[in-house]
């Protein structure tokens, strides 16, 4: 899971926050630096000029987007798409704001979109150095941000959380939605990390592939989402309560030797989630298989949850 801090015109930001615009068009000429690992449901955080502080005239972060698609396109093209969400009033300023920008000064053949959505901004900028990363003010288009500290998006999400949400934003849309996919955003990152540290490969490569499917079912008709960083393993998040759903392929022969593996998975993730900072819910686990469990093993399932 990666996470981009990228340099953003304060007059674009501002007009989408005055206009309460939860998707946004992040637009970049497409001849600027290529994204590595960056992938739909991503954040992007906006370095915001205009928000320098000290003497070093460290930029702020004013807020993030989940990045949701991307595709290059011609000027005319993104501004017939996707209009005042290019975050400007007209096609002439936003024209301008894209000349002002471009190394040439002139009009790139090409524009790389990168469509957001679940857009927050915070009440007060928050400064990376606040969170423990140092960046150069000199920087002009984006930094990774978990590249030295992997908690680094976490520690962010988690200072946004205290400073809160943009109150004007907080009055045009749904101030608990907001500030829930604020808190939400922060519970998955802070998964996904877990995640990374025990992946366990534990199944053949045609296991593997009924246990994606298994997953695929799965959130494909519930309010599931795979842990970001994950193929198999699925998270719901509702209010105080956090379930995990886990596919468990195996055969009859082989059941007590995938249970270790499957017990193991969840023990591990158990472990390393109550070392989370803000661990504050319930925690649960659902098995997904493709027949009907043993009543055992039901039994076990029922007890992990019930600690």
């Amino acid at each position: 899971m990666s996470s981009i801090a990228y340099v953003t015109d304060k007059h674009m930001i501002e007009f989408h926050r005055l206009n309460g615009n939860q998707t946004m068009n992040f637009w970049r000429p497409s001849s600027q630096k290529k994204f590595v690992d960056f992938f739909e449901g991503d954040l992007l955080f906006f370095l915001a000029k205009g928000s320098e502080r000290g003497r070093k005239r460290e930029k702020g972060i004013v807020g993030y987007g989940k990045f949701k698609k991307s595709y290059t396109c011609s000027f005319k093209q993104m501004w017939k798409e996707y209009g005042t969400l290019n975050g400007f009033a007209t096609q002439d300023e936003l024209y301008d704001a894209i000349i002002k920008v471009s190394k040439d000064k002139k009009m790139p053949k090409q524009m790389n979109c990168l469509f957001l959505e679940e857009v927050v901004f915070f009440q007060s900028p928050i400064y990376l150095s606040e969170v423990g990363v140092q960046i150069s003010n000199k920087i002009e288009s984006f930094i990774y941000l978990d590249k030295e500290d992997p908690q680094a998006t976490s520690k962010l999400l988690n200072k946004a959380k205290e400073s809160g949400i943009d109150m004007w934003m907080a009055a045009l849309n749904n101030t608990s939605e907001n500030e829930e996919t604020l808190e939400e955003d922060e519970i998955k990152h802070q998964f996904s990390l877990v995640y990374q540290k025990i992946n366990d490969d534990f199944y053949t490569d045609t296991e593997l592939k009924k246990a994606k499917k298994l997953a695929k079912i799965k959130c494909e008709n519930s309010s599931f989402e795979l842990i970001k960083g994950s193929k198999t393993d699925c998270i719901q998040y509702k209010e105080n309560s956090i379930t995990i759903a886990i596919p468990f392929i195996y055969k009859p022969k082989e059941l007590n030797r995938k249970l270790q593996f499957l017990l193991g998975h969840i023990v591990s993730y158990q472990m390393r989630i109550k070392t989370m900072s803000d661990y504050n819910f319930n925690l649960h686990f659902e098995i997904l298989s493709e027949q009907d469990l043993p009543e055992d093993v039901v039994e076990l399932i029922e007890a992990i949850n019930q600690k």
